[in-house]
């Protein structure tokens, strides 16, 4: 009975978290359409933060807690989930032809190439714990970071043109990142002032912290109780709660035809993610991906392929589809399917 109570307050985080964070990415959405952050840099990093509390709000906990395998599992165990996400989006397109087909965008490579080196990074420094003297603070993580905001800034610049000249043909990639900004999808939010949505931001912000608490803190319990991998947990589990707001807003951009800003906010979260290990070393005092597991680098590895997969998607472009997924969809899901099996095994 104790293990259903459990089972049943994690679902009901999840919610909260789905719900909340599809709000969080409105309000920010209208925000950014009063203030043009996203047209800055500065702007644009705060944006992305700010979306992701979801997952900062589980990682900040499960660091207070010292359940190290719960913070790996989510930050790069669960970026293969996250990118199955694409598939998700590609089987809801409704369209004739594969979602990156459509999308079709020499910067969204780029962006999955960022996922690649930031996912590698974190891997390699696995074996790298080297602290700042007197510090809690890995090396390897601040490195992380680097990478990531160098990666920020060169997709941020690339928006603006590449050095290219190459055409996709018939491809529908839809709005670009500036005009999605000046476009507030909500009904609700056309006409509502300042005041009204940083109120809503607020609440929003407040529920989705107090759900990843309860995600984190549940999720444990959980892994425990089943005798489930920490690790394991988290890259499916974890990480498909805090995938569902992702997954709604996604689903709204495809179904005006923005499909290459639903591709660039999956990977761009993903991106982001391995850079929160350096708040991670310094909540929790030490190296927190010193206590990776095999599951934990099994699942990186598995988020590694699936992302190059999309990124050799948007080059090729596959035109034809099956059983509504495109080939590369097709492969993401069987390769994730095995994947899971064989290490549950």
């Amino acid at each position: 009975m104790a293990n259903l109570t459990l089972v049943a307050e994690f679902i009901t985080f999840s919610l909260i978290v789905w719900f909340a964070g599809v709000w969080i990415t409105r309000t920010t959405d209208a925000i950014d359409t009063k203030y043009k952050l996203g047209s800055a840099f500065g702007g644009l990093l705060i944006l992305g933060i700010v979306t992701s509390l979801p997952e900062i709000a589980v990682v900040v906990t499960a660091a207070m807690q010292h359940h190290f395998d719960i913070i790996i599992g989510t930050l790069i165990g669960g970026i293969a989930l996250q990118t199955v996400v694409l598939a998700i989006l590609d089987f809801r397109s409704g369209s004739k032809r594969a979602l990156t087909f459509s999308a079709a965008s020499l910067t969204l490579v780029l962006e999955a190439s960022f996922v690649v080196l930031v996912t590698v990074a974190s891997l390699l420094a696995i074996k790298t714990p080297l602290v700042i003297t007197g510090t809690s603070i890995s090396l390897a993580s601040i490195s992380i970071v680097i990478l990531w905001l160098v990666g920020l800034w060169i997709v941020f610049k690339a928006r603006n043109g590449l050095p290219w000249i190459a055409e996709a043909i018939n491809a529908s990639p839809g709005r670009k990142h500036h005009e999605r900004r000046a476009v507030i999808n909500h009904p609700s939010l056309k006409s509502a002032s300042m005041i009204k949505v940083f109120g809503i931001l607020s609440i929003a912000s407040i529920a989705t912290l107090i759900a990843g608490y309860g995600l984190a803190t549940t999720g444990n319990d959980i892994a425990v109780a089943f005798h489930i991998n920490g690790g394991l947990f988290a890259a499916t589990f974890i990480a498909l709660a805090g995938a569902l707001p992702n997954i709604s807003t996604g689903l709204a951009s495809i179904k005006i035809g923005d499909y290459s800003l639903a591709m660039s906010d999956i990977f761009g979260g993903n991106a982001f993610m391995p850079a929160l290990f350096i708040v991670c070393d310094i909540i929790a005092g030490g190296v927190v991906l010193k206590y990776a597991s095999s599951v934990d680098i099994w699942f990186a590895a598995l988020g590694i392929l699936l992302t190059i997969i999309y990124a050799i998607g948007l080059i090729v472009r596959p035109r034809h589809i099956y059983f509504r997924l495109g080939v590369d969809s097709l492969f993401v899901v069987l390769i994730y399917i095995v994947g899971v099996s064989i290490i549950t095994l």
